[in-house]
C-alpha cells in the first residue's frame, strides 16, 4: 500500500505543478499551439522528449513515442530494459526483457511490429522478442494504444512499432561503442555503425552491429505439504550468454520523377549459450536428491527482403507495391547430465530442436487526398509456415520423440481495409476505418493428422481528435481487435513434464478460437510551454470473448494444461502520463516525468462458472524519474523507478480443485549520466537495477473440499548491472 500511496502522491504533485504551468500561459485559440523544436546545445535528451511530443501530438490516434536519446540514456543494451519505462509497458520478471507486455495482461494482447511490419520469430506467440534488437539501433519507438483500419488487428492491448535507424536517409554517420559487468554473471559488451549518404538518385543507409548480452533466470523453490511440513524443493541455476550480429542496410531510388523504389535486405543472428544446474531436493530441504547439468545452444538466425516500389500519380495520390519476404531458423542442441547424491553420472542424454520458418507477404496501398480526405486503401496476402522438429538420445539409445514438438502449421491471411481522416474544422480530426481479415490455418501433428479451420473477422475502428483552447486535446477511439492463438497451442500433441499441478504435462487444442475484442479509450492531453511538458491521462476498457487461458485437467491420471476459449472477460483501466520542467518554480535545468497503469480484469470462465481475474496480470506498472542537465558539465543525469505491483489470484479447475497464487511487488532503480564531451561525442555511463532485489512468489494448491494439499515458494535473484557506452556521429 505505501507504494500505491507514493506514486499516486508523485501523480497528484505532477498534476498540480502541470495546472500551474498551465496557468501561467497566455491564453490561446481553439487551433494546438505547436512551436518549432528549440534545440538546447548539450540538452539532447530534454530536445528529444520534446519531439516525441509533437509526434503525439500529430497522431491521429492514441499513441506514446520516445526518441533515441531518451531510449539510450540509461545505457540499456536490450531494447527491452529501456522499454519498460514506457508508460504501461512490462515484462513477467525483472530479469526478463523479451516478450513485451502492455498495460500489464499476456504478451498474446500485444503486437511487435520492426518499421511497422511483423517480424517472424521462433517464438510461438506471434510476437517477436524484442532481446534480439540493440536499442542502440532504433530511431524511436511507438507505443499504439488505439489502433487503426491499416494496422493488423492482432495487438488489443496496444502495439510496439519499433522504428530503426534505417529509415532516415538524411545524410550523417555514427559510430558507437559500449562495455559492462552483469553483476554475478560476466562482462557486456555492443559496438555499432550507421552511414547514411545520397549519390544522385540513391539514398542508403548502411548500418549493423554487434552485441553481447547477458540475462541469469536463477530460482530456488521450495515445496511443502498441505499442513506446512518441508517436502523438498529445487534449485535453479540458469545463466545465459548472447552474441549477437545484426544488419540492416536499407536503400531508396528515384526512377524519374514519378516512381521510387525500395530495398531493406536484413540478417539477424542470436547465438544464445545457456548454462543450467537443477538440484532436486529430499523431503528435509537440505540432502541433494540428484543434480542435472545441462549445457545448451541455441543459434536463431533471420533473413529478409522487403521491396517497394512507389508510384506518385499526383501531388495527392501515389500508390505503392510491396513484397515481404522472411525466412528463420532456430536451432537448439542440449547435452544434459544427471548425477546422483554421490555425485556419479547415471543419465547422459542429447537433444535437437528445429524450428523453420517462413513469410511471404505481398501488399498494396493507394492514398488519395481529396476535399480534406486522406483516403487510404490498401490490401494483402500472406502465406506463411512453421515446422518443428525433434530427437533424444538417452544413453546412447535413440528416444521416442517428442510428439508435442514435432509439427507442421500452414497459415494463409487476406487482408483489406479503407480508411479516412478528414478535419471537421480547425479543431477536430476524425479518422474511421474498415478492416477485413480473413485466415485459414492447417495443422498437421506427429501423426499426420491435419485439421483446418477458417475465420473471418470485419474489424470497424474510429478515433477522434478535438482541440480545445489552451493546448489541451480530447482523444477517444473505439476499435474491434483480436487475439489469434499461440501457434503452439494449436498443435493438440502433448509434452510430458512432471504431470503434476506444479510442473504439468503441455498441450496444445487445434479447436481454439480467436479471441474477439471490442476496445473503448478515452483520454485528454494537457501540453504546455512548446511541447516541452506534458499530463496525460487516458481511461480505456476491453470486452473479450472466447478467451483463451491455459486451465490444467485430468487426464489420464495426468495433470496436463492446455489452451481453452474459457469465456467472456473484461478488462479496464487508467493510465497517466507526465514530464514537468520546473523553470517555472526557478528550477531551469531539472525535468520530473512519471507514468502509471492501473488494470482491473475479469473473466467469467464456463468451465467452473467462476468469475475471477486474468492470470498472472499484476495491479498496475509505473515509473518514476528526473532528467537534471548541468550546463557547466554537458551532463545529463537521470534516475528512474520501475514498478510492478504484487497480486494474489485464484483459479478453480474443472474437477473441483483450486490453484493459487501470491505475488509481491517488485520495484527497480537505474542510474545514468549522459556527458557530451564535444558537439559530435558523447559518453552515456549507467548503473542498472541498482538495489537487485530478490523476486518472491508463494503457490498453494487445494482439493475439492478446501483443504490446502501442497505449497510452494520461490524465490528469483535480481542482478544490477554497469554500462559506459560512447557515440560519435559525423
Amino acid at each position: 500500500m505505501r507504494k500505491v500511496a507514493t506514486f499516486g502522491i508523485s501523480v497528484g504533485l505532477l498534476a498540480f505543478y502541470a495546472a500551474e504551468a498551465s496557468a501561467q500561459q497566455a491564453g490561446g485559440a481553439s487551433n494546438p499551439t505547436v512551436l518549432p523544436v528549440v534545440t538546447v546545445e548539450g540538452e539532447a535528451i530534454n530536445t528529444a522528449a520534446q519531439r516525441a511530443i509533437e509526434d503525439k501530438r500529430a497522431a491521429p490516434n492514441a499513441i506514446t513515442v520516445i526518441e533515441a536519446e531518451q531510449l539510450n540514456q540509461f545505457g540499456d543494451q536490450p531494447l527491452g530494459d529501456a522499454l519498460r519505462r514506457l508508460p504501461g509497458v512490462s515484462f513477467p520478471g525483472g530479469n526478463r526483457a523479451r516478450d513485451v507486455q502492455i498495460r500489464g495482461v499476456g504478451v498474446e494482447y500485444s503486437q511487435v511490429l520492426v518499421n511497422g511490419r511483423a517480424l517472424i520469430d521462433g517464438n510461438s506467440k506471434r510476437s517477436v522478442q524484442v532481446d534480439r534488437i540493440p536499442s542502440s539501433m532504433v530511431e524511436r519507438v511507438e507505443i499504439i494504444r488505439a489502433p487503426l483500419a491499416s494496422m493488423d488487428g492482432q495487438g488489443s492491448a496496444g502495439t510496439v512499432n519499433i522504428i530503426l535507424k534505417n529509415q532516415n536517409f538524411n545524410s550523417r554517420g555514427e559510430v558507437g561503442a559500449g562495455a559492462g559487468y552483469l553483476g554475478e554473471n560476466g562482462p557486456l559488451g555492443d559496438a555499432t555503425f550507421l552511414q547514411a549518404f545520397e549519390a544522385g538518385p540513391l539514398r542508403a543507409v548502411l548500418s549493423g552491429g554487434v552485441q553481447r548480452q547477458r540475462r541469469n533466470e536463477s530460482k530456488d523453490t521450495y515445496t511443502y505439504t498441505g499442513a506446512g511440513g518441508a517436502n523438498g524443493g529445487t534449485l535453479e541455476k540458469n545463466e545465459r550468454r548472447f552474441d549477437q550480429i545484426n544488419l540492416t542496410p536499407s536503400f531508396e531510388l528515384d526512377a524519374g520523377d514519378q516512381n521510387t523504389l525500395r530495398f531493406e535486405p536484413s540478417y539477424l543472428r542470436t547465438r544464445e549459450l545457456r548454462d543450467d544446474v537443477s538440484t532436486a531436493l529430499l523431503a528435509n530441504q537440505v540432502t541433494v536428491n540428484n543434480r542435472e547439468v545441462e549445457k545448451r545452444t541455441r543459434e536463431r538466425e533471420n533473413y529478409g527482403l522487403f521491396g517497394a516500389w512507389t508510384h506518385d500519380f499526383s501531388s495527392a495520390t501515389d500508390l505503392t507495391l510491396s513484397m515481404d519476404y522472411q525466412q528463420a531458423t532456430e536451432d537448439t542442441l542440449r547435452r544434459a547430465v544427471r548425477y546422483t547424491a554421490a555425485g556419479v553420472p547415471n543419465r547422459v542424454r542429447n537433444r535437437t530442436e528445429i524450428i523453420e520458418l517462413e513469410r511471404y507477404n505481398p501488399a498494396l496501398v493507394l492514398k488519395h487526398q481529396v476535399d480534406g480526405h486522406e483516403l487510404k486503401f490498401g490490401s494483402d496476402y500472406s502465406f506463411s509456415t512453421r515446422d518443428e522438429d525433434n530427437s533424444s538420445v538417452t544413453n546412447g539409445v535413440v528416444d521416442a520423440p517428442n510428439q508435442g514438438r514435432r509439427y507442421g502449421i500452414e497459415e494463409t491471411r487476406w487482408n483489406a481495409f479503407a480508411q479516412d481522416s478528414l478535419r471537421i474544422g480547425p479543431s477536430d480530426r476524425v479518422t474511421y476505418g474498415l478492416r477485413l481479415e480473413d485466415t485459414t490455418t492447417k495443422t498437421a501433428n506427429f501423426f499426420g493428422v491435419s485439421r483446418e479451420r477458417d475465420n473471418f473477422f470485419v474489424l470497424p475502428s474510429l478515433n477522434y481528435v478535438h482541440n480545445f483552447a489552451g493546448d489541451l486535446d480530447f482523444r477517444t477511439g473505439v476499435a474491434r481487435t483480436l487475439r489469434r492463438p499461440d501457434l503452439r497451442e494449436l498443435s493438440p500433441s502433448v509434452v510430458t513434464a512432471g504431470g503434476t499441478a506444479a510442473s504439468p504435462d503441455t498441450g496444445g487444442n487445434p479447436d481454439l478460437e480467436p479471441e474477439s475484442i471490442w476496445g473503448l479509450d478515452f483520454g485528454l492531453d494537457q501540453y504546455f510551454w512548446g511541447n516541452r511538458g506534458l499530463l496525460s491521462g487516458n481511461i480505456f476498457a476491453r470486452h473479450f470473448t472466447d478467451k483463451i487461458e491455459n486451465i490444467q485437467a485430468t487426464e489420464a491420471g495426468r495433470i496436463v494444461s492446455r489452451g481453452q476459449n474459457v469465456g467472456t472477460g473484461h478488462m479496464y483501466g487508467l493510465e497517466l502520463e507526465g514530464r514537468l520542467p520546473l523553470g517555472f518554480v526557478g528550477l531551469e535545468n531539472l525535468t520530473l516525468w512519471a507514468n502509471a497503469t492501473r488494470v482491473f480484469t475479469e473473466v467469467e470462465a464456463k468451465a467452473t462458472g467462476q468469475t475471477r481475474r486474468f492470470l498472472d496480470q499484476p495491479d498496475y506498472v509505473g515509473n518514476l524519474g528526473v532528467d537534471w542537465f548541468v550546463p557547466m558539465l554537458s551532463t545529463t543525469f537521470g534516475a528512474s523507478v520501475n514498478l510492478a505491483s504484487g497480486y494474489e489470484q485464484n483459479n478453480r479447475l474443472a474437477d473441483g480443485t483450486s490453484q493459487s497464487a501470491d505475488v509481491r511487488a517488485a520495484a527497480r532503480v537505474d542510474l545514468s549520466a549522459r556527458i557530451e564531451l564535444t558537439k559530435e561525442m558523447a559518453l552515456n555511463i549507467s548503473a542498472l537495477n541498482v538495489f537487485s532485489a530478490t523476486e518472491k512468489r508463494n503457490d498453494r494448491t487445494y482439493n475439492a473440499a478446501g483443504a490446502m494439499t501442497a505449497q510452494s515458494r520461490t524465490d528469483e535473484p535480481t542482478y544490477r548491472s554497469i554500462y559506459m557506452r560512447l557515440i560519435s556521429t559525423f
